[in-house]
């Protein structure tokens, strides 16, 4: 798996805990502009370091967007 593939699936999983109410201060991730969602940038960092912002915010929205 490459880190960009790796990126993708921690996003995937973070997206299905949001989902899954595990992370209830996320009203509607469907809903988040991209300013609101720096705390979860901050996450997804966190579990997966080394990539830029707008690698952080893809793979949220795309983790989003797959779990639906």
């Amino acid at each position: 798996m490459t880190n960009t593939e790796e990126l993708m699936q921690v996003g995937y999983d973070f997206a299905v805990e949001i989902r899954d109410g595990k992370w209830n201060h996320v009203s509607d991730p469907n809903e988040l502009p991209e300013v609101g969602r720096s705390g979860l940038v901050a996450e997804l960092r966190r579990r997966c370091p080394g990539f830029t912002d707008a690698q952080y915010n893809q793979a949220i929205g795309n983790g989003l967007f797959n779990s639906r």
